[in-house]
């Protein structure tokens, strides 16, 4: 044997000491291969782990992805692109559901710290899951349907049993965001860790819009054809509500002008102006004591104070029953609409003609009915006259099917969303089908875990003053105790009115109208914060001091604060305030401000106090 394998070769141990340590070495060693394995095995699991997380991490961003493709092809009727989005999302979703449907997700939920979180993205999964093989396949079947286009009228005729159709796919599509909603609304997402918790509000809000804009879809398209007399033909009362006039529904009624519908088509029957349905001596509906009491018998007396309440059923009642009286003709239903909504609508028609005078478009229409008309003549006739030509030029351009018709119904949802354009019936069965809707504008008097503030301006001149007249409003829930929620909010008021005011005519400062109560070029504005149902009216400050106290009234089981707010040219105010809501109102709030002549709205959604966010 060689001196060099005598070198390799392993000596044997020969002491019983030395066998001893000989097999400590060899147990170490052991020890050592075992968890160079385990580490193995670990680094392995980490790298399965990762890429799970990962994959179903893209799949759910893909999915979104797809999901917004799918919209746009929806709108525009894009049958074969919607169809190829929605297989992309299909498979998008799929995939993160088998991602988060197996043995390694399973344990991964056990994980403390992360292991609510994981949950959450499973959840979240198999809903995007369900939704793409519940929801989407009805609305891409009848994706030539669900745009504009099933809405676009040709020479005053407008496509019932097209409007008809969308009723059945967006019935079906909206059970399957039903059952999303109702599975996401079991998940408590509070423990999420921040943007966990970010992402899974963010979807489940947008479910919950997604089901609200298809259970509209819905009711419009059983709706929309009875309204255009496909069984009987009826009267709808269109209002013009004119922003430079506050008043809490938005704007004082001016130009009436209604419409004949008979088996899908329409035609202006008759046009008026509501300072022509005479006063009379006592109300020409009883009014409440509530409504006695905050708003006086004018409410009833007088077509144009109307829509000093805020309750758009009752004023939709009190014009109704004066139309009736003196025009003569029945009324099945009432839009109220103002010229900024007019504005929003001719973003899809374009520039609009008007018989008899200058033609007019989205961006100079509201300052030609609101303003120039009054700069131009103090005839009141003539006034009228002009805002009716203009109500009916445009609902002719509407009527033909002018324009962008995708643009016409975004611009008509914005209206309905900042409170501009609301629809009332005055069949019962009817009326009920678009019940806890925006378009509806009610003013609820009952329970519920939504707290709504309200925040409504009223001209107090009466003058044409609020063209001039800039706000903004915000609130905020500060604290939750015992369900009951604490709001603050804040109206910041400017008088945009020209420095020198001997520039205005009186047909807009009211300078030498009977009953006018205001220095001309000033602007005098009653506002009324309503409580939530139940609540109380808090603490008052007027430009940073506070105020003795408002005048507190009750109305429709609310509290409300009456505010005289002064304005002269130029000048701002900040109102502060805070309310509490009724018991069990722990919900996310809602405020509501009367829109106004600039465009925008301040109504917004809350964040509860009562939440853990």
């Amino acid at each position: 044997m060689s001196t060099e394998r005598r070198r390799r070769r392993r000596r044997r141990p020969q002491t019983p000491w030395e066998r001893v340590q000989h097999r400590m070495r060899r147990i170490v060693q052991g020890r050592r291969g075992f968890w160079l394995v385990v580490a193995g095995v670990v680094l392995v699991a980490g790298l399965w782990v990762g890429w799970t997380l990962w994959s179903a991490s893209r799949a759910l961003s893909d999915a979104a992805s797809h999901a917004e493709v799918m919209r746009a092809a929806l709108i525009r009727g894009d049958a074969d692109g919607a169809r190829l989005a929605m297989r992309e999302y299909q498979d998008s979703v799929d995939t993160a559901e088998s991602r988060t449907g197996g043995l390694t997700w399973s344990a991964l939920e056990l994980m403390p710290g992360f292991g609510d979180d994981l949950d959450g993205i499973a959840v979240v999964s198999s809903v995007l899951a369900d939704i793409g093989r519940d929801g989407l396949p009805p609305l891409a079947d009848a994706a030539e349907e669900v745009s504009g286009e099933a809405f676009r009228p040709t020479g005053h005729a407008f496509p019932i049993d097209g409007i008809t159709g969308l009723a059945a796919p967006a019935e079906r599509s909206q059970g399957a965001f039903d059952r999303a909603e109702e599975r996401l609304s079991k998940v408590d997402s509070s423990s999420f860790v921040g943007p966990v918790r970010a992402k899974f509000d963010e979807l489940r809000d947008l479910v919950g819009t997604t089901r609200s804009t298809l259970g509209s879809t819905y009711r419009a398209a059983r709706l929309l054809p009875a309204l255009l007399g496909k069984d009987r033909p009826r009267n709808i009362l269109l209002v013009l509500q004119n922003n430079a006039e506050a008043r809490s529904s938005g704007g004082l009624p001016g130009a009436l002008t209604l419409l004949h519908t008979d088996r899908g088509r329409v035609r202006v029957a008759e046009q008026s102006d509501a300072g022509d349905l005479h006063s009379t001596p006592e109300p020409i509906l009883p009014l409440t004591a509530d409504e006695q009491r905050v708003f006086g018998p004018m409410l009833g007396r007088y077509a144009v104070d109307a829509t000093l309440t805020p309750d758009f059923a009752r004023a939709a009642d009190l014009i109704r029953a004066r139309w009736e009286m003196f025009r003569g003709s029945r009324i099945d239903a009432i839009v109220f609409v103002d010229p900024v909504a007019v504005s929003y609508l001719m973003s899809g028609t374009g520039g609009v003609a008007v018989p008899g005078y200058p033609g007019i478009t989205a961006s100079t229409v509201v300052a030609a009915v609101e303003n120039q008309i009054y700069r131009a003549t103090g005839d009141r006739r003539a006034q009228s006259a002009y805002q009716q030509a203009v109500a009916k030029a445009v609902f002719d351009a509407l009527a033909n099917g002018t324009g962008d018709s995708v643009a016409t119904l975004t611009g008509l949802v914005r209206g309905v969303e900042e409170g501009r354009v609301r629809l009332h019936l005055f069949d019962d069965a009817e009326q009920q089908q678009i019940a806890g809707t925006q378009i509806a504008g009610e003013f609820p008097s009952g329970p519920t875990r939504t707290p709504r503030v309200g925040i409504y301006v009223n001209d107090a001149g009466p003058t044409k003053m609020q063209y001039y007249l800039k706000y903004s409003a915000h609130a905020v829930a500060r604290d939750c105790s015992g369900g009951r929620q604490t709001i603050a909010g804040t109206v910041e008021l400017h008088s945009d009115t020209p420095a020198d005011p001997r520039s205005l005519p009186p047909a807009i400062t009211g300078a030498g109208y009977p009953h006018v109560r205001v220095t001309p070029g000033n602007q005098l504005l009653v506002l009324y914060i309503t409580t939530p149902v139940g609540g109380e009216v808090g603490r008052f400050e007027l430009d940073g001091q506070l105020m003795d106290g408002p005048d507190v009234l009750q109305f429709a089981h609310r509290g409300l604060a009456r505010v005289a707010i002064s304005l002269e040219p130029q000048e701002r105010h900040t109102l502060q305030f805070v309310v509490r809501s009724g018991k069990g109102q722990d919900g996310d709030a809602r405020l509501e401000v009367s829109p106004g002549s600039s465009i925008g709205s301040s109504n917004a959604t809350i964040p509860s106090a009562c939440a853990v966010r």
